[in-house]
């Protein structure tokens, strides 16, 4: 028997492990950038999905000693406020450009690792000045997640033929199989044909899922360290789910169940959030075209305006699902495009957890509402307050909540006919109508028919439904003068918003 192994030296999903370390497809390409001289090279991918580990292979390969390389970790520099604050502490000099560069020159190779994790100005800053390193003979090599690399290029197109960039993403059974051998060699252990199959297959080409699959099988049949005689390990997904689970529920639980959510302190809406993350998981996809998953969710809905109330729903969240997986720390696991009309799960252990996720659990977490209104608060209003309507529109979005304001939903009311949409919307889609009393606003049309239509949907709702905002003197029929309402003229609109949003919560 040879070396003997701990079990975190050759399955371990946190950090790949090199005893396991098998070349990617990309790896001779990725030797071939780093020896082209003068080149820039760029490495991402989701994390732990063993980039560092790659790097570090690829160098030795390509021939870079201890000397002619300097590592910088963007973690230990989330507060530098320039470049040059990074690289004079790294080499312990001053911040004069002159000097760096020197600096940087002797450095051999500049490895910056977790490059996301260095402020937005300093990554724009390394942006605009590699073309320039480039000519001075400044070589760097940088790893972070995939929206790092991409913004590089956002930055300077032209950058493209001075920088080769690789993403990690998934590999090829014969891949996994391969990791799977070098980690029974190790331990001495060996899996039995069916479980081998199953975690090929289930890994779908992702090194963290199988060195997560492994690693728990092992700790089940007590494998933690290289058997003194070989050792058999058979099980199945289902024995050991709930460990698996377990093992990323750490790190994605709570930002899946915030998501779930939506905005925070918003009303969760038809649960339309909820229903977007569930479909997420049964779709077992990493592009998931947004009209098929608006096809799933609203066209499901038998009841004609149920379904139309449903899509307007649908169609908010999409609006602010970006905010919401900022919000909750995901951008380095999901993102959405809205020029494509896609969300696409960048991380595939994200991916792999959704696809293992209990929905039930889910929804119990959630508290799923029986909800039937899509937006908090419709705004009517005359249009010389337009200004008063978007400021009061603003701090009700900032809060979380869905505002029916119409220059936001241009996209709904071109074609319609307005007077049956605007009618749907005070009448059936708005938990309270806000309506904002002026000189002017009895003058004109179109307030006077929402008015209508809100009085009319006041009798079949809540006593409370129209919320009056006085903004100057003026008396409007159809609405008592005993009506409790707020005035502009005695409060501000930020301290209108705050009661507003009180009155919601309490509801």
């Amino acid at each position: 028997m040879g070396a003997k192994h701990q079990l975190s030296d050759v399955f371990n999903e946190s950090q790949v492990p090199t005893i396991t370390f098998v070349e990617p497809k990309e790896f001779a390409d990725l030797v071939g950038s780093l020896r082209t001289a003068g080149k820039h090279v760029t490495l991402c991918g989701p994390s732990g999905c063993g980039k560092t580990t790659l790097a570090r292979k690829a160098l030795a390969k390509a021939r870079f000693g201890p000397g002619q390389q300097h590592w910088v970790s963007g973690r230990d520099h989330t507060a530098a406020r320039s470049v040059e604050d990074v690289f004079a502490q790294e080499f312990s000099c001053s911040t004069d450009v002159d000097e760096l560069h020197g600096w940087m020159v002797a450095a051999g190779i500049i490895v910056v690792d977790d490059f996301h994790h260095l402020p937005r100005v300093v990554r724009d800053t390394v942006g605009r000045a590699l073309k320039r390193w480039h000519e001075l003979g400044i070589r760097c090599f940088i790893i972070g997640i995939a929206e790092s690399a991409h913004h590089l290029l956002e930055i300077d197109p032209e950058l493209g033929i001075r920088n080769d960039p690789y993403e990690m993403k998934s590999q090829d059974d014969a891949f996994v199989d391969k990791l799977i051998g070098l980690g029974e060699s190790a331990l001495n252990i060996s899996f039995d044909a069916d479980t081998r199959a199953s975690f090929v297959k289930a890994s779908r080409g992702v090194p963290s899922v199988t060195h997560v699959l492994c690693r728990v099988a092992c700790v089940r049949h007590e494998v933690h360290e290289t058997c003194e005689a070989e050792k058999s390990v058979r099980t199945s997904l289902d024995d050991i789910k709930d460990s698996v689970l377990r093992t990323y529920r750490g790190k994605y639980q709570s930002k899946v169940i915030g998501l779930a959510k939506g905005k925070q302190r918003a009303r969760s809406v038809h649960n339309t959030y909820f229903q977007i993350i569930k479909n997420l998981c049964l779709m077992d996809r990493s592009e998931i075209d947004t009209d098929e998953l608006r096809r799933r969710i609203v066209g499901a809905e038998p009841d004609p305006g149920v379904r139309n109330r449903l899509n307007t729903s649908f169609h908010n969240c999409l609006k602010n699902i970006s905010d919401v997986i900022a919000e909750r720390g995901l951008e380095d696991a999901i993102y959405y495009d809205n020029g494509s009309k896609t969300i696409s799960i960048e991380d595939p252990s994200f991916r792999f957890y959704l696809t293992l996720m209990d929905l039930d659990e889910l929804a119990k977490q959630v508290t799923v509402r029986s909800e039937t209104y899509p937006y908090d608060v419709a705004i009517s209003f005359a249009g010389e307050q337009r200004p008063l309507a978007k400021q009061l529109r603003d701090e009700l979005v900032i809060k979380g909540y869905n505002v029916f304001y119409d220059f936001d939903e241009q996209h709904l009311l071109w074609g319609q006919n307005l007077r049956e949409k605007l009618a749907d919307v005070y009448s059936h889609d708005a938990f309270y109508m806000v309506v904002l009393l002026s000189k002017s606003y009895p003058e004109k049309d179109w307030p006077a028919f929402e008015l209508e239509i809100g009085r009319a949907a006041k009798r079949d709702r809540a006593s409370d439904y129209l919320l009056p905002i006085i903004v100057d003197d003026v008396a409007v029929v159809g609405l008592s003068g005993d009506v409790g309402h707020m005035d502009l003229r005695k409060r501000p609109i930020q301290e209108i918003a705050d009661i507003l949003s009180q009155k919601i919560e309490a509801s």
